[in-house]
């Protein structure tokens, strides 16, 4: 079973709790409140559990096989190879019923992308316009097409059609008549039944994929894996910075990362890059590294086995003995599939045969695969146990245990008259006030912590965003004030204004891309690395601050125990613990991504501060005199323009810095730091509410039970003497387990 024990336990045996508890109230019906609280926090939990997911992020570099090895894992080919440069969501599966859930991105998104774009663009039709363009307008759209079209001709973009910025905007003006509908609806597109397979052709096509920004999948797996979701993320050396701000936007959130490299290639600068940031965020230890074998490539195992020793020695220098593990993702993708009956087509059979020639490597692909599979569903389990152990597991357990003393305590008092039963109503409840008071004090105290540790964060994140020493906004600004492009390929070729233009649209691009990079993979790791820093501060206070209430309701608590004692009911008190606070599931930590939609009158104003339209008369000028001494004056001339320029575009920038640092780091104070601390204190508040609510004896319905008649008193004891050891199993496995 992939289910954690733990978790299997809670998932068979709250329910049969929740149904000795309502056995409980139909023997006690006037202790309804005892009961519903029992209830009420079985149902929390219950639904905690079902809710909480595992998530494993898929990652490496371009074509290393991440999709190949996810279908690997599901045993089918869900997710389709050769998604295009543009593919900017990470694709999510999940086991369920087969479902694909598409999010486009909104329209402010998309003009905004588009906008961006076309920055400084040397097109006299931009330049006349004062308003942003929209592409749901069709003026616009054709507007865009001729931009496009002119731009090409002038040779604007070195690359061509592989320039990102022309990709993009073409992208967007091919696939609008395809998503129209659907931007002007919801902006989600579900699909199913035959349906499903259009998912495909919507990810991997560029006119389509540019519009979308998230996708799940839900496929039955071939293996019980409830609250896992693997995440198909973008090439680790994408060209492109959002890419990298997606993928690290989902590693925050994710437990564990599958690593793919290609045995074609091995580790490359870039990885080992890129593990320097997974490092920074505190994931190498949790990182699967997955050699994705080119079986056609390593002719004998023992070519295998020295890729495989030579990748976990480099890796050695980075996490210590780290878990690596040498398949063919293909070869498990097809032999899954043929042993799920599909018939293969001739090409992927052809395959399968060629590999199978070589017996001991296919066969060692093959282990590996299991030792692999096994690794992972160990290392889920695991972390699914820790967590459970740490809050929703005791929770149920002082349920059962709180159930347990109860019905122990009422067949004891079934066999006494009313007066006992007010005298020992009378002691419990008198230990009992201590701990009530001090609850309502931790509630008074948790206030005043919250204030405190608000203000102390929000000076923090103030100082990191500072311009002038913080992290963030310091480093942000030096980077910007210290860029400098590449002067010979930008110089242009000849002392015109439209080779000027040109080459201040492409410094432009090249220094916002410069500094999208930057931000993605080197503040926004700054970032991580500051909110673990906090979250780490914040339980430290929390354990500081509520340590004298915490000895307080236990101390109570150990009095209250040993007055049972002395009342013929021995038992040893519980530990009280809050446990330790995780990120609540549904807080997403917001990520710093700077506007830089320069407007068209920037434009105009580096054109002016540039010099450029003095220079072009004085150029003209000493080619009619000197001609081709001219030519060689020109060069030097262009590149203090270019220089001015620049000026002019860092003011810009260093100025749209100012206000989104103010504007990021009011997000990260009331979209995640405060309601962080407002929900950690009302956890442990409730924690500790609901173990104390478990725990306490209550009275109501046993003095009405000391009425009833002899016979139906002997009756409900046989009936508690029934209860108490099936209660008294539960608890005992859950003891066990925790």
């Amino acid at each position: 079973m992939f289910l954690p024990p733990p978790h299997q336990d809670l998932s068979r045996e709250i329910p049969r709790l929740q149904d000795l508890v309502r056995e409980w109230l139909e023997l006690f019906p006037q202790a309804g409140g005892q009961g519903q609280h029992w209830l009420k926090v079985l149902s929390q939990v219950q639904a905690h559990a079902a809710e909480d997911l595992c998530r494993v992020a898929v990652v490496g570099a371009v074509k290393s096989g991440k999709s190949t090895a996810i279908n690997a894992l599901v045993g089918q080919d869900l997710l389709r190879r050769g998604a295009g440069i543009l593919t900017a969501m990470i694709t999510r599966v999940q086991p369920g019923e087969p479902q694909a859930v598409l999010q486009f991105k909104n329209w402010q998104e998309i003009n905004g992308e588009i906008n961006r774009a076309l920055g400084l663009l040397p097109s006299s039709r931009l330049q006349e316009r004062a308003a942003p363009l929209d592409l749901r307008r069709a003026e616009d759209r054709d507007l865009l097409a001729q931009v496009l079209a002119e731009a090409v001709t002038q040779e604007i973009w070195e690359v061509g059609s592989l320039d990102p910025n022309y990709l993009l905007i073409n992208s967007y003006l091919e696939g609008y008549d395809l998503v129209q509908e659907i931007l002007a609806g919801s902006g989600t597109m579900a699909l199913n039944g035959p349906g499903l397979a259009r998912h495909g052709e919507l990810v991997t096509r560029e006119a389509t994929a540019v519009f979308l920004k998230d996708v799940l999948l839900t496929i039955p797996f071939p293996w019980e894996a409830p609250g896992l979701e693997l995440g198909d993320c973008q090439g680790s050396d994408s060209p492109i910075p959002q890419h990298l701000a997606q993928v690290l936007a989902y590693l925050v959130k994710s437990d564990l990362v599958l690593y793919v490299v290609s045995s074609r290639v091995g580790l490359r600068q870039a990885d080992f890059q890129f593990l320097g940031e997974l490092k920074r965020m505190g994931l190498l230890p949790h990182i699967f590294f997955l050699l994705n074998l080119d079986l056609g490539e390593h002719g004998s195992l023992a070519e295998v086995a020295r890729l495989q020793d030579r990748m976990v020695q480099e890796l050695a220098l980075w996490q210590p003995e780290p878990r690596v593990y040498a398949f063919s993702a293909l070869k498990q993708l097809l032999t899954r599939r043929r042993a799920g009956g599909e018939d293969l087509d001739p090409r992927e059979g052809a395959l399968l045969s060629v590999w199978e020639m070589v017996p001991e490597a296919s066969a060692y692909s093959s282990n590996e695969a299991g030792r692999f599979e096994e690794g992972l569903k160990s290392a889920v389990r695991d972390l699914r146990s820790r967590r459970l152990a740490g809050g929703s597991l005791s929770q149920v357990a002082m349920a059962a245990r709180g159930l347990r003393e109860q019905a122990e305590l009422a067949r004891d008092l079934l066999g006494q008259d009313l007066g006992v039963i007010q005298e020992m109503q009378q002691r419990l409840e008198a230990r009992q006030q201590p701990m009530k008071a001090t609850l309502a004090s931790l509630h008074q105290t948790l206030e005043g912590a919250a204030v405190r540790l608000k203000k102390a964060l929000k000076d923090r994140v103030t100082s990191l965003m500072d311009r002038r020493g913080g992290q963030v906004g310091a480093g942000i600004t030096d980077f910007i004030r210290n860029y400098e492009p590449d002067w010979d390929r930008l110089a242009p070729r000849e002392a015109n204004s439209a080779q000027f233009r040109s080459a201040l649209y492409q410094m432009f691009q090249d220094l916002i891309q410069a500094l999208d990079r930057f931000v993605s993979t080197e503040v926004n790791v700054m970032v991580v690395e500051f909110v673990q820093t906090q979250e780490e501060w914040l339980r430290q206070e929390l354990d500081r601050v509520g340590l004298p209430v915490l000895l307080s309701l236990q101390e109570s608590l150990t009095l209250y125990y040993r007055e049972m004692a002395d009342l013929g009911l021995p038992s040893t008190p519980p530990i009280l613990d809050a446990g330790r606070p995780l990120r609540p599931p549904d807080l997403n930590l917001p990520f710093l991504h700077l506007q830089t939609d320069p407007g068209w009158w920037l434009a105009g104003e580096v054109w002016v501060r540039s010099g450029m339209g003095f220079l072009s008369r004085i150029w003209d000028a000493l080619r009619r005199r000197l001609k081709p001494a001219a030519e060689t004056e020109h060069r030097p001339r262009i590149l203090k323009g270019l220089n001015r320029a620049l000026k002019t575009i860092k003011k810009w920038l260093e100025e749209q810095l100012r206000m989104q640092l103010v504007d990021f780091g009011e997000r990260l104070k009331f979209q995640f730091f405060f309601p962080l601390v407002e929900r950690w204190l009302q956890d442990r508040e409730a924690a500790l509410d609901d173990a104390l609510g478990s725990l306490l004896a209550n009275f109501e319905g046993m003095a009405a039970a000391a009425h009833l008649q002899k016979e139906e008193r002997a009756a409900r004891r046989r009936r508690l003497g029934e209860l108490i050891p099936a209660v008294k199993w539960i608890e005992d496995q859950l003891t066990v387990d925790s």
